[in-house]
């Protein structure tokens, strides 16, 4: 059933469950000794109601009597000396018990965590071996979920089934050997009964296994959705369809529910079946007890009827509760089978060779690199995380012959079209992928031969993607030398040209990096990436497109330090780029095309031969020459200032400033004056208890009918439990001719085979309709949670971290089931069963039914107050630390490749470890309170029956007056013993009310914080209805600052027509993103306004403005699907039901030429059913950006605002984008061809002046070449 490799993982595995089995049995020990201490203390009044106790000489039984209770002076209480006794075993049993209890809860809890420490350890150093390409394997939040979620699922097993299933196998036989002295039949029995709970066990985990699988795969799928959608739902807002994608949450939602409510039934129906066989069991074996007590020869007592009937519970409880943790300890096993199957996933292989390491004495300073014939293809199961998507299809080669050298020293420029291999190359040079053929050599040593950590040491590879870490500055920085000095660090930022910005901030090194770097613009991401890659110092450095989105000033700078590492440092420096004069003064150039290696030379060498290198060389250069541009006369100011003065005209841009900004620092993600009404989400997430209590039952009273039955029945089958030992007990009365309630001992035995079948069935019921109820609210809870991330994003959850809104969505979801399926109606029930009770109880004696009222409250109300007060703050704990466990290991996952380059896989994974062992202490720690609490409740609760063995010896001992005759005197002795028996087995429901507070302390953590989320206020509140035509945009002396900073753009005013293209450009951090983000409104302005057909843009209807405004980002998020299904997200969904397909294919095979990607889709084997992959991973950067740019095409927006839409492009495809971006603003025309040049473009922009009917465009741009097709051209 289990892996055994779990106790392989961590030492002693086995000794802590063996001791938790041997507390477990000492428990048990001291619970039998217990009940005899108490049938002992009871026997005295036993004997006087059992005929058998003494001798009759009548002809007839009848003439015998029946009890002892008219005899004058004959004393019912028990000697002091045998009462001493008895309360000296009772208090060591009850210290026994509570010791054992204590004791077993730290061996279960240390067990767990030991092996989720190994497990979770395990999976993360997996993850560091199988290094990037873990992304063909498995989905990254299947990781998260895997490391978090899953990992703590074994807790239920390690904890509470293992030991378990060894003390279930190991009770019975205790009990039987007993139970036997007393009365073999009975014993045997009950022993024989007690395996069927296994064999229904047994059944069970063969049926259950698969849809356990299917429900953890439900699961996990329904996370990775959640994050895919969470990461893309700027993108989804953008194009107004993220209420689809809400839609589409929601069927996934109900989907796990419908899942869940499969497996919940299998669970119930083995449950049901294990009800029935362990109360039928006590019932039979309480019945032969009873019949071997009617037999006249048996030895059988009243006495030792009594103990049986206390210990037949005891006999069967063991295996039932065994039953109760097979589903928990079923998904603790099925997430444990694919965290091994990851495990289990062979790693890349690496070889063991050795290179000098930095600094070694004789250690060169660059190593030559040597491709010679190389060749290499993605297999067609494995996710492309680099290049071309043709890559994938084994048949197509990603890289065939390719051959170059590049030497210590020297600049070797690697160049271009998008998806021809280059980024292929360079994984296989840093050691990402593995598995090519030919020869590819590093300083003479082929690269399959080195290990891991030595390549990671010699090769640093610089992505447009390079990842920052969430925490700060100088952590970046120090993982690629964790030695160095500030000295250096600044020196590295200087290099990189990015020490500037950083001076500028208030906590300099010490500045913050928010989750996803969502408080630096793309340029600053790129160029601190660019100074941590410098610091790491390796002969070979590999820039792979890493200066994309640095403005061109600045991008000629740190080109210039590139070309340092190679001339003054001795370096080998490969430079894979699209911008053409980049190259231009390399000391070598590679021209890559469709994989192969076509052309190497130096620029003059290679422009005179006049192939391919030339061509891209001279259409970059066409088209970056200006034309006719009416340049807007511009105010440059200094980072994070903006501004500019113009003057106006048909298609122009506006701007002024009241003076020039100084330098400004850091933007935060967070807008300058939050909403007023964030003070509530602040109210939400520190609720108290009742305040948050009541919102719960608020957010359930729909289903109120459906929790009323569950009640009822819950009620009903408590009951049923409860008084199957108490009629076993009236019907011993009955036989010895002492009945109780005058009921007959066939009408008793009726009754107690009665609730031994009514208590399985009725807690299916019960069961099954509270986990509806609480499966429905989940699903509930899950589309609130979502709306609300719709509502706050893109503004408000920018700096979130996404490992944190996942457990949101999925773990602290699913932590409400607690409260929902096992609180509300246990409360009730508690209450309800406390009610019969006592009314019961007082029918019988109105002294023990005081007492069991007293019992029942302090069990019931004192125990759970004084606990809760000890865990409150254990749960926010668990939660939070939960919460950014999941948070670090996304963050991990998504700089796994940086991880690795610099040598940090250790370091994070002690990390991980360190945040493991601390949420080890808090769960320790409620543990034990768990514990201490438990065994409390229990040593109150034998404590109280204890008491009410003795209140019912000295009431029987007492004389009875007029009116008390059947409430005390020797004539209560069947009603007395009726009462103990009843109090002692009445605690079950209010047992569960003490542990109400370990249970509920992560839940209520858990609805704190998605209350929190909820109640969160959005930047801007979209509750515009107006409806206007496009009719031009513009911004009207607009300030607007991030939280806690100086303003970014200050006394801004913009104008944008109705037609024709506005370039917007300047060095980076300077406001330009922000700028189209005020337009989009993802924040509204502190002064000024935004118009849209001059009118405010909070007035108008969101919809509305979403169907006129589009706007791509920097980054381009393609969603984990095929291309078709990316590319329809910019369609409305009435308009794609409403197309043929036919003109369906048609339109987006016209946006793909526009994007000059349809020559790329049409050699695909599955064409637009091609799956892009996590993130579009299968594509390349510049195919991904192309894809984006065709989803842009086809949303036939008024206004389209693109922000660096071809950063990552070669000039061949950038020129036929600039083209029909220019076509798009300046005439209807739909036809773009595969390529262009400067000529078309000038064509296009001519067109303008004749028809000026296009939509209206502003284009954010570093590049020259894209300023080319603007109206007027705005620099800030």
């Amino acid at each position: 059933m289990f892996d055994k490799r779990l106790f392989r993982l961590a030492p002693g595995i086995g000794r802590l469950v063996a001791g938790k089995v041997a507390c477990m049995w000492v428990g048990l020990l001291a619970n039998i000794g217990f009940m005899m201490a108490l049938v002992g203390l009871l026997a005295s009044l036993l004997v006087a109601a059992d005929p058998h106790m003494f001798a009759c000489d009548a002809a007839s039984a009848a003439d015998c009597p029946t009890n002892l209770f008219d005899v004058a002076g004959l004393d019912f209480a028990p000697l002091p000396g045998d009462v001493m006794i008895y309360a000296c075993v009772l208090v060591a049993c009850v210290l026994m018990r509570y010791i054992a209890t204590t004791i077993s809860a730290r061996l279960g809890t240390e067990a767990a965590e030991r092996v989720k420490l190994a497990l979770r350890s395990a999976l993360y150093r997996k993850m560091l071996a199988l290094g990037p390409s873990y992304a063909s394997k498995v989905r990254t939040a299947d990781v998260v979920q895997s490391a978090g979620e899953g990992v703590e699922q074994i807790q239920s097993f390690f904890e509470l089934f293992l030991p378990q299933l060894c003390y279930a196998l190991l009770a019975p036989i205790t009990l039987f050997v007993v139970i036997a002295p007393v009365n073999l039949p009975s014993a045997l029995t009950m022993l024989l009964i007690a395996p069927l709970i296994i064999i229904v066990t047994g059944i069970v985990s063969m049926t259950a296994a698969r849809a356990f699988k299917k429900y953890w795969g439900r699961y996990t799928d329904m996370g990775a959705a959640f994050l895919d959608n969470l990461q893309g739902l700027e993108t989804l807002k953008t194009f107004d369809a993220d209420e689809r994608a809400a839609q589409t949450m929601d069927a996934k939602a109900e989907s796990f529910r419908v899942m869940t409510m499969r497996v919940l039934q299998i669970q119930l129906r083995s449950l049901t079946a294990m009800d029935v066989v362990a109360y039928g069991g006590a019932a039979a074996g309480i019945g032969v007890a009873l019949w071997q007590y009617a037999v006249a020869d048996t030895p059988l007592t009243l006495a030792g009827l009594l103990l049986i009937v206390l210990l037949s519970a005891e006999f069967f409880l063991p295996m039932r509760q065994l039953g109760s943790y097979f589903h928990v300890a079923m998904n603790g096993m099925t997430s444990t089978k694919r965290i091994f199957a990851l495990l289990d996933a062979p790693e890349p292989a690496h070889g063991s060779a050795t290179l000098p390491a930095n600094g070694d004495a004789g250690a060169p300073d660059g190593l030559e690199v040597r491709f010679h014939d190389v060749a290499y293809a993605y297999a067609a199961d494995t996710i492309n995380a680099a290049d071309s998507v043709n890559a994938a299809v084994a048949s197509t080669p990603a890289l065939d012959d390719i051959s170059f050298t590049a030497t210590a020293g020297q600049l070797t420029a690697i160049v271009g079209v998008s998806g021809s291999g280059k980024s292929t190359a360079a994984a296989l040079l840093a050691g990402t992928r593995v598995g090519y053929s030919g020869t590819l050599t590093l300083g003479g040593v082929d690269v399959s031969a080195l290990g891991g950590d030595t390549l990671a040491g010699a090769v640093t590879l610089i992505g447009a993607r390079s990842h920052l870490f969430s925490g700060t500055l100088r952590d970046n920085l120090l993982m690629a030398k964790p030695d160095a000095g500030d000295t250096e660090l600044w020196q590295a930022l200087e290099s990189a040209r990015v020490a500037d910005f950083v001076r500028q901030q208030p906590q300099g090194l010490d500045m913050p990096i928010e989750p996803d770097a969502a408080n630096l613009s793309g340029g600053q991401r790129q160029r601190i990436a660019i100074a941590r890659a410098l610091l790491h110092n390796s002969p070979v450095f590999v820039f792979d497109e890493a200066t994309s989105s640095v403005d061109v000033e600045s991008e000629a700078l740190i080109v210039g330090t590139i070309r340092e590492l190679a001339k003054t440092h001795g370096k080998t420096v490969l430079m894979i780029t699209h911008r053409m004069a980049n190259a231009e003064h390399a000391d070598r150039i590679v021209v890559f095309d469709h994989g192969h290696s076509v052309e190497v030379g130096t620029h003059a060498e290679l422009m005179a031969a006049d192939g391919t290198y030339a061509e891209l060389f001279r259409t970059q250069q066409s088209i970056e020459q200006f034309s006719d541009i009416e340049q807007a006369p511009a105010q440059v100011v200094a980072d994070g200032g903006a501004s500019a003065n113009s003057t106006k005209s048909q298609i122009a841009a506006e701007s002024a400033t009241k003076a020039t900004q100084p330098p400004q620092p850091l933007q935060a993600s967070q807008p300058a004056q939050p909403s007023g009404n964030d003070s509530v989400a602040a109210e939400s997430a520190t609720m108290t208890t009742p305040q948050l209590v009541m919102r719960l039952l608020k957010e359930s009273s729909p289903l109120a009918g459906l929790m009323v039955t569950a009640t009822l029945a819950g009620t009903l089958g408590h009951l049923a439990a409860t008084f199957l030992p108490v009629f076993g007990i009236i019907a011993a009365f009955a036989l010895a001719g002492n009945p109780v309630w005058s009921m007959s001992a066939g009408s008793a035995i009726a009754a107690m085979i009665v609730c031994a079948v009514l208590r399985g069935v009725l807690r299916y019921v019960e069961q099954y309709l509270n986990h509806n109820v609480a499966f429905r609210l989940l699903a509930f809870f899950r589309s609130k949670a979502f709306a609300a991330l719709r509502r706050l994003a893109p503004a408000k959850l920018a700096g979130k971290g996404k490992g944190d809104l996942i457990a949101m969505l999925t773990t602290d979801v699913e932590l409400l089931e607690i409260f929902f399926a096992h609180t509300i109606s246990p409360v009730a029930i508690a209450i309800a069963t406390t009610i019969t009770y006592v009314i019961v109880a007082a029918t019988l004696n109105p002294w023990l039914a005081l007492l069991l009222i007293a019992s029942h409250l302090i069990i019931g109300i004192l125990v759970p107050r004084f606990f809760a007060t000890g865990v409150r703050n254990l749960g926010p704990a668990i939660r939070g630390q939960a919460s950014a466990l999941d948070t670090v290991m996304l963050d991990d996952m998504r700089g796994l490749d940086e991880i690795i380059r610099f040598g940090q896989g250790e370091i994070r994974a002690e990390a991980i470890e360190k945040r493991t062992r601390n949420l080890w202490k808090e769960h320790a720690r409620l543990s034990r309170a768990n514990a201490r609490f438990s065994g409390i409740g229990g040593l109150l609760v034998s404590l109280l029956t204890a008491l009410a063995t003795v209140l019912a010896i000295m009431l029987a001992a007492t004389p009875a007056s007029t009116g008390t005759a059947g409430w005390i005197g020797p004539h209560a002795i069947p009603a007395l013993v009726t009462v103990v028996v009843l109090l002692a087995s009445s605690f079950g429901p209010t047992l569960a009310l003490a542990a109400l507070p370990a249970n509920l302390t992560q839940t209520f953590a858990s609805a704190r914080r998605l209350f929190a989320l909820m109640d969160e206020q959005p930047a801007v509140t979209e509750t515009g209805t107006a409806t206007p035509a496009y009719d031009g945009m513009a911004m009207r002396h607009v300030t607007f600052a991030y939280q806690n900073e100086a303003p970014v753009l200050s006394d801004f005013s913009l104008s944008i027509p109705q037609h024709g293209v506005l370039g917007v450009q300047g060095p980076s951090g300077r406001g330009k993103s922000t700028m189209l983000k005020l337009l989009m409104r993802y924040w509204d302005p502190q002064d000024g306004e935004v118009m849209l057909s001059d009118v405010p843009l909070p007035v108008i209807d969101v919809h509305q403005r979403r169907r006129m405004q589009t706007m791509m980002s920097q980054e381009t998020h393609l969603f984990d699907g095929n291309i078709r299904d990316n590319l329809l997200i910019a369609l409305p969904e009435a308009e794609v039901n409403k197309l043929g397909a036919q003109d369906l294919e048609h339109m987006l095979r016209e946006a793909l030429a526009k994007a000059s990607v349809l020559d790329l889709i049409d050699s695909l084997p599955e064409g637009l059913d091609t799956q892009v992959g996590e993130l579009g991973d299968r594509l390349s950067e510049g195919e991904r950006q192309r894809i984006g740019l065709a989803r842009m095409f086809l949303r036939r927006a008024d206004l389209v605002l693109f922000d660096e839409p071809t950063s990552r492009l070669d000039a061949l495809n950038e020129a036929v984008i600039l083209k029909s971006i220019s076509t798009l603003a300046h005439s209807d025309a739909s036809q773009v061809g595969s390529r262009t040049d400067a000529a078309d473009i000038d064509a296009a922009n001519d067109n303008s002046a004749n028809q000026p009917t296009g939509v209206a465009v502003v284009l954010v741009s570093h590049r020259e070449s894209a300023m080319r097709i603007a109206d007027r051209v705005l620099t800030l």
